[in-house]
């Protein structure tokens, strides 16, 4: 069987974990008509985050630097769910791709109401020595300068629409916690964390809110090329017991049902803050590699 958020929170079926949720049976979603930019969209969270919102009525456009067989994949799975579904390729690490790719959505979408900052690139740790200016100016520019960025060019055209919006940038537990070889990463996200409420402040009155979330471990790995499931499989729980209380580790839907919340009228009324969405891995102060 399959259910939306809506269904899942008010009817509150008997399902297991397993159970998927992402076609939409329910004729209202939480997002109906609303048109949501998703930057690093193409595996992993940022596709989990692209499926939950098309699944809740928006109308999704994702953004990656490559348009491969997974990019249209997921546009096949977005455009399933009976909402537009559009690509936007490009480097969303400088200002003049972030305006490509923001003109093409706007072309297509006519206004934009909610970001959401997901573009990471894989070389996410270094040892402290061996972090070098190109790596850090990499790091930075892709994950602190485009977030901020792409949240300035968003918070304009929502203003321009009339009727506020949502910006949500994904952050980490390397922005609570440091271990070694994580310390451009997680300057980084930390960083996020404050740009937020710089940014609620900046647009107070404005209608529109920001905020940070902070995952935990979570699983990437993606489902066989023709599954539409949202989840790939889970990490080995054995790996993640002692570090994480909930028992195991998390799932990209895990993270998109955060998003979907702080996109809809259910987080309204937070702004400048970050959710951490991790099992409990930093209520217990440990951390997992």
């Amino acid at each position: 069987m399959f259910y939306t958020f809506t269904d899942w929170v008010f009817n509150k079926p008997s399902a297991s974990r397993n159970t998927k949720l992402y076609f939409r049976e329910s004729p209202m979603g939480l997002l109906d008509g609303k048109k949501v930019l998703i930057t690093g969209a193409r595996k992993g969270i940022g596709r989990g985050i692209a499926i939950t919102l098309a699944n809740e009525g928006a109308d999704v456009g994702i953004n990656d630097i490559l348009d491969d067989e997974f990019t249209e994949k997921l546009l096949e799975i977005i455009s399933n769910r009976g909402v537009n579904s559009t690509f936007h390729k490009g480097d969303v690490s400088s200002l003049e791709g972030i305006n490509s790719v923001f003109d093409s959505f706007m072309e297509k979408h006519n206004k934009i109401d909610i970001l959401v900052n997901n573009a990471i690139f894989p070389d996410q740790q270094r040892p402290f020595f061996e972090t070098d200016e190109i790596y850090w100016d990499r790091m930075m520019n892709l994950s602190l300068k485009g977030y901020f960025f792409a949240s300035q060019r968003a918070a304009k055209e929502m203003l321009s629409g009339g009727t506020g919006g949502r910006i949500i940038c994904l952050s980490s537990v390397h922005s609570y916690v440091a271990m070694p070889n994580w310390t451009a990463y997680g300057t980084a996200k930390m960083a996020l964390r404050r740009m937020v409420k710089g940014i609620a402040a900046d647009l107070a009155g404005k209608n529109i809110t920001a905020n940070c979330i902070a995952p935990g471990a979570i699983s990437n790995k993606l489902p066989d090329i023709e599954d539409d499931s949202m989840d790939g499989p889970p990490h080995n729980p054995d790996d993640l017991k002692k570090f994480v209380p909930s028992g195991k580790g998390g799932l990209p839907s895990d993270i998109a049902n955060a998003v979907l919340y702080l996109s809809s009228n259910l987080g309204q009324y937070v702004n400048g803050e970050t959710l951490l969405v991790d099992g409990g891995m930093i209520a217990s102060q440990k951390i997992h590699d």
